[in-house]
């Protein structure tokens, strides 16, 4: 970390501030942290369950602990709000961000805990595909009775301490003042951007199921095998997708099968019907339909345009 970057985390790093945060753990039953952009600690932990401690030790689960931590970070910088989701565990975590003029400087950390079974159904946000717990407790018994101990919380009480860790990120770094933020700008740092980070992240998780749509796309596709090959949520899967390629996953292979068709129709010795199947169409009138909508004329106008 640079100088200019040492700076505007001095207001962080004071006592003060690790005492309003030791305090509101206690108060509100979540674990909290403060982290810096990538992600290393600008504070010690308040109240970290052993649970969490625990299943951070066995590599297998850290991994996916450390990816929940980073999406949740993006995706709470992203939306420049926080956000509350559901961990690998099924555990609920949440991340607050720290901006100043656009750029994620950090941000808060909450969560560790279990939502109160009496409020019903809540539908959260579940990044990572759940971990099978009864499987690690079959491994691990101890961390069975680590998880039972987690707290339970009302969903109103996560979302007021969401937005009291809110209004603490506005306040966290004081105004930095015209010279440190040209400072800041120039910085090797700098480049740092939400959009840029987020979007890098995102490309990467997703290759997974952009190789196996190149590999499959002849076959029938779900959505379950796309975001298990990418170790995510469906739900989780299915609004990145659509956010990163400006279309939804089914218009993406559709798209693919339909470039395909292109190039097969050149072939003077395969028929629209052939083809389609190859392509993955079972109804050959669907294709027809399809490559048409994509390209105003229908396969065989395509192909005698081509001098098949």
């Amino acid at each position: 970390m640079n100088d200019t970057w040492e700076k505007l985390y001095d207001s962080v790093r004071t006592k003060e501030f690790q005492t309003i945060q030791d305090n509101l753990a206690k108060s509100s039953d979540l674990a909290i942290i403060t982290v810096d952009y990538k992600g290393r600690p600008l504070t010690a932990h308040s109240e970290c369950s052993d649970f969490c401690e625990e299943i951070r030790k066995i590599p297998e689960y850290a991994k996916l602990c450390e990816k929940c931590d980073s999406h949740g970070g993006l995706e709470a910088a992203r939306s420049r709000e926080p956000f509350i989701y559901l961990c690998h565990a099924n555990i609920i975590d949440v991340a607050v961000p720290i901006m100043v003029n656009d750029m994620y400087l950090g941000g808060i950390m909450a969560g560790q805990i279990r939502l109160d079974p009496s409020e019903g159904e809540i539908d959260i946000e579940q990044i990572y595909r759940q971990t099978n717990l009864d499987d690690l407790f079959e491994s691990n018994p101890n961390l069975k009775s680590d998880y039972d101990r987690l707290p339970m919380v009302s969903y109103h009480k996560i979302e007021a301490t969401a937005k009291i860790l809110q209004t603490i990120c506005r306040y966290m770094v004081q105004n930095p003042g015209e010279k440190l933020l040209d400072e800041l700008s120039n910085s090797v740092d700098a480049f740092n951007h939400v959009d840029k980070r987020a979007s890098l992240a995102h490309e990467d998780l997703l290759k997974p199921a952009i190789q196996y749509i190149a590999e499959h796309y002849s076959e029938k596709i779900t959505l379950k095998q796309l975001s298990n090959v990418c170790n995510v949520s469906e739900s989780y899967f299915s609004r990145l997708f659509s956010k990163s390629h400006g279309k939804n996953v089914t218009q993406y292979i559709n798209d693919m099968r339909i470039t395909k068709a292109k190039l097969l129709l050149s072939n003077p010795d395969m028929t629209v019907n052939y083809i389609a199947r190859v392509c993955g169409y079972d109804d050959s009138s669907y294709f027809i339909k399809c490559f048409k909508k994509m390209n105003g004329v229908t396969p065989h106008e395509y192909s005698k345009a081509l001098g098949k």
